[in-house]
This record gives structure tokens, C-alpha cells and sequence, in this order.
């Protein structure tokens, strides 16, 4: 459950932006994408060291768990991209205001999601063992 508390966090923020509108606010914007990036890395590290643990999957290592992770967390910022883009469509949120807009934030889940993998090589989660393999 701990695995997805960050996420459970991070929802409740985006729906307090929504309804107070504060997306319009381009630093705490900004902040959101940085944060959304960093919270799916911290979800998809806990969820890989758990599949690992269970044996539903090899162990890849390291440094492939950081590329996955970090290309898992491209892919999310790309979809979260392509939800803005939909709720602009459909119901004239102005999510995205520019393109400038949309690659900045593609940019900063990249970099939130990059921040975590190079934390979870070198200090956190991935870097307890060696291997990854959780230990309960």
C-alpha cells in the first residue's frame, strides 16, 4: 500500500488545482509536472521491487531498472499530455496553453522521473541491494 500513497497524494493535489484553477499559475505548474515525474518513479520502483520480490519477474538490475523507470515515466508524461490536450478539446480547460508549454512540461516529468532513477542508483531503493530484489 505504501507504493501508492505518493500517487493517492499527488491526485488529490491535481483535483485541488482544478478546482481552484491553479494550473494557471505557471510555476506551480511547473512544480505539479517536476512532482508528477518524481511520485511515478517512486510507484514504479516500489511496484518493480515488488514483482521482483514475488518472482514475477527477473531481476534486470540496476541501471536497466532506471531506463525502464525513467522510460516508463517519459510514457506517462506523454499520456498526462495527451489528457491536458483532451480536457482542452472537450471541455476548454486551456490546460496547455502553447506548445512551449506542453514540451516544458513533457521535459520536467523527464527530469522529476531522472532525478529519482539516479537517487534510486546511488542512495534509495534500487541501491539497498544488489540486486534490486525487495527483501520482504
Amino acid at each position: 500500500m505504501k507504493n501508492y500513497l505518493p500517487l493517492v497524494v499527488l491526485i488529490a493535489l491535481h483535483a485541488v488545482f482544478l478546482f481552484f484553477d491553479l494550473y494557471t499559475i505557471t510555476h506551480l505548474d511547473s512544480v505539479m509536472h517536476l512532482a508528477g515525474g518524481i511520485v511515478l518513479a517512486m510507484f514504479l520502483y516500489g511496484f518493480l521491487a515488488s514483482a521482483i520480490g514475488r518472482g514475477w519477474c527477473p531481476d534486470p538490475g540496476k541501471l536497466v531498472s532506471a531506463v525502464l523507470v525513467v522510460s516508463l515515466v517519459t510514457t506517462g508524461a506523454v499520456c498526462w499530455e495527451f489528457y491536458e490536450w483532451l480536457s482542452d478539446y472537450l471541455f476548454d480547460t486551456r490546460l496547455q496553453p502553447s506548445v512551449t508549454d506542453t514540451v516544458k512540461d513533457l521535459l520536467l516529468g523527464l527530469l522529476g522521473g531522472t532525478l529519482y532513477a539516479v537517487y534510486g542508483i546511488n542512495l534509495g531503493q534500487a541501491g539497498k541491494s544488489q540486486p534490486l530484489r525487495s527483501e520482504g
